[in-house]
């Protein structure tokens, strides 16, 4: 147990005087209690232990009274076990939530406004001596630094709403490596938020840290956001119906009616909705349009919801592509059936190259490659399609009537796909189709019932050693299978079991064969990011270009332009801007005045759910005590954090004590009464 020492001399004070009558003039004591002369002649007389015992009584509670009032005016308290050291001097780190939820508001203004003042009253709490963290969302690193009192309240009035959240790990991880070098002083850590709900059942912190949270309580407000969006399918064409996907989340306990949804592309409206949204429920929906031309896309969904309106707007970029490049390669004489399929949709660039003249590095910007009537495949060809197909592009492979089965096969257990084991020289005929997949989806107006399949009276043994990662589209008699996919890496390889020679089947000649040729280059497009987020996302993906070494991409919009670091990958680009970038809207990717790519970021949702924890879950989720779980709306501040810093306070049970023995000695005096005295 220890006291305040101010208080303590103070009530030292107040009961001298009454311990000097109590010590010298006890006489005189007994006369004011006793002024009845009758009652003092008797009591003269009176030697009973009765007597003795009562006098005893009032005067025990009479000094037990003035004990503990001595006691409250030194304000005791239990000093907490966990605080085995003694600082002269402290280091405290205090983090302000500014983040978008911070601006709801409670009676007693915005919460940011609110968290400010609890700073001020905090460092209040805290000597001259003593030193300073402050730190935000921001992270900056003009936040990493030791200030005065008086600095960090200039700091203090700078501080403003930022589109950044942060997860309470990485705050609590910055303020221990902030804290961990300063091992001499006493190391506090403030956490000032209205504390919204994340994905986190415990966190790990130092001990050895004192750690203080102040929660701030807003008035309950409806909130309505757009989360995401995406498209049914990954690749865009001018002119093309596309069938856009999005998602309307109600963070509010009453049924959101008639939501308005827009979506604008270029600054052009080309779809509207309305939504009713059940309480705390999300709800997707799908927009159809049409009309692009080809080029990059800047396009935003939009709805109206009140007061909070951060997350009413979501922007995406997507890029509608003139041509998609398509190679072919073969081996003396080319396939005139591929050449003439893709001849007849000029939205394919479709060239042809013979094995001898491949230039490997363009191999990268193709989106699909064919490997037509090759006999065999070179170890430097292998090697070149492996990475290829690493990292994301589609591969379609023909198995020609004079293949080297031994080269296949190498070729195609280094790909880790299903190899041809011979030639089968039988009839067979296609029995089933895999109509679910995306290859064979928009062929039919509606399923056949008797459905002509290809035919042959050649086609390769499967090894059919793949299991995870293949898909049959087309089978035979007994599930032999003839044409199928594999995952491979980020990419998938296509393989014929059935030879498209004429003496062989009539695969190429069939109606499969071009819508099959066309969906195997749409769907070998790779699928975009339409937007990313502020504060978790600080690198963006564009596609591969030849950029000269003496000139920088730039980043930019109407209110910013920044210089990326740019890293280089075998099948695209990446631009880190770190945090450079904090503010929602469009931006685009610029080579001198060529546009390159655009990109969208959107503020984080996870601010849009307006749920947070109560103290209970603060306590077990940071893993601190109630105490050092400070109220806004009690005792000052800096009373508190005395308290807490002191530990258990037990003033206030010394005053009940006091009021308890001060009334004992009333009931004493008035009706503990001597029997002989009452006859008397």
């Amino acid at each position: 147990m220890g006291f305040l020492f101010p208080g303590f001399l103070f009530a030292l004070l107040l009961i001298a005087i009454p311990v000097i009558i109590h010590l010298f003039n006890f006489r005189k004591f007994k006369k004011v209690y006793f002024t009845n002369v009758k009652f003092l002649k008797d009591a003269q007389l009176q030697t009973s232990s009765t007597q003795k015992l009562k006098e005893r009584l009032i005067l025990l509670s009479r000094i037990l009274a003035i004990i503990f009032l001595v006691l409250a005016f030194s304000q005791p308290y239990f000093k907490d076990k966990t605080d085995k050291k003694t600082f002269k001097n402290a280091v405290i780190s205090i983090y302000l939530d500014n983040s978008y939820s911070m601006e709801a508001v409670n009676k007693n203004g915005s919460l940011l406004d609110e968290a400010k003042r609890n700073v001020k009253e905090l460092v209040d709490a805290y000597s001259l001596n003593d030193k300073f963290q402050l730190f935000t969302n921001d992270f900056s690193g003009k936040q990493q630094r030791l200030i005065t009192k008086e600095e960090l309240l200039d700091e203090l009035n700078d501080i403003k709403i930022l589109p950044i959240g942060r997860d309470y790990q990485s705050i609590i991880n910055r303020q221990q490596n902030f804290l961990f070098n300063e091992q001499k002083v006493k190391r506090e850590a403030y956490l000032i938020s209205d504390f919204q709900k994340q994905n986190q059942e415990s966190l790990k912190k130092d001990t050895s840290i004192s750690f203080h949270l102040i929660p701030l309580i807003a008035n309950d407000l409806p909130n309505i956001s757009v989360d995401s969006v995406y498209f049914l399918s990954p690749f865009h064409q001018p002119n093309q119906k596309e069938n856009l996907v999005y998602k309307v989340t109600n963070h509010s306990d009453k049924t959101a009616e008639n939501i308005p949804v827009k979506l604008n592309i270029n600054g052009s409206q080309k779809a509207i909705a309305s939504l009713n949204i059940k309480p705390n429920c999300s709800q997707t929906d799908t927009l159809i349009f049409s009309g692009l031309t080809g080029g990059w896309q800047k396009a935003s969904i939009t709805i109206k919801d009140y007061p909070i309106v951060f997350d009413d707007v979501l922007n995406f970029t997507f890029e509608v592509k003139n041509q998609i490049p398509v190679l072919g390669i073969f081996e003396n004489n080319a396939q005139q059936n591929i050449k003439i399929a893709y001849q007849t949709d000029a939205f394919f660039k479709f060239t042809e190259v013979d094995l001898s003249q491949i230039n490997y590095s363009g191999l990268s910007n193709q989106q699909l490659i064919i490997l037509e009537n090759l006999k065999s495949i070179s170890s430097g060809l292998t090697q070149q399609l492996k990475q290829y197909l690493d990292n994301g592009g589609s591969l379609s492979v023909f198995i020609p009537l004079e293949a080297d089965l031994n080269s296949y096969e190498s070729f195609f257990k280094i790909i880790g796909i299903d190899y041809p084991t011979s030639l089968v020289a039988q009839n067979i005929k296609a029995k089933k189709i895999d109509l679910t997949h995306p290859i064979f989806t928009d062929i039919f107006e509606q399923t056949p019932k008797n459905i002509d399949l290809p035919v042959a009276n050649k086609y390769f043994n499967s090894s059919n050693l793949t299991k995870t990662t293949k898909e049959v589209l087309i089978a035979g008699e007994g599930n032999e299978a003839l044409f199928d996919v594999f995952k491979i890496g980020s990419g998938k390889a296509y393989v014929s079991f059935i030879p498209i020679e004429k003496e062989a089947s009539n695969l190429s000649q069939h109606a499969l064969f071009l819508p099959m040729l066309f969906k195997m280059a749409l769907l070998a497009a790779k699928e975009q990011k339409l937007f990313y987020t502020i504060g978790k996302d600080q690198e963006v993906e564009i596609p591969n270009f030849n950029i000269p070494e003496n000139q920088n991409i730039i980043i930019k919009n109407k209110e910013i332009e920044v210089i990326p670091e740019l890293i280089k990958k075998p099948s695209e680009t990446m631009l880190y801007f770190a945090d450079q970038l904090n503010k929602q809207g469009i931006y685009e990717v610029l080579l001198k005045d060529s546009l390159l790519a655009s990109f969208a970021l959107n503020e984080d949702r996870r601010e849009s759910e307006l749920k947070f924890y109560n103290r209970d879950e603060l306590s077990k989720i940071f893993g601190v005590s109630d105490k050092n779980i400070l109220k806004t709306n009690a005792q000052t501040l800096a009373k508190q954090i005395e308290t807490s810093n002191f530990g258990v306070s037990l003033w206030k049970l010394c005053i009940i004590l006091t009021i308890l023995f001060l009334l004992m000695e009333i009931l004493l005096i008035r009706f503990f009464k001597n029997k002989n005295l009452s006859a008397a």
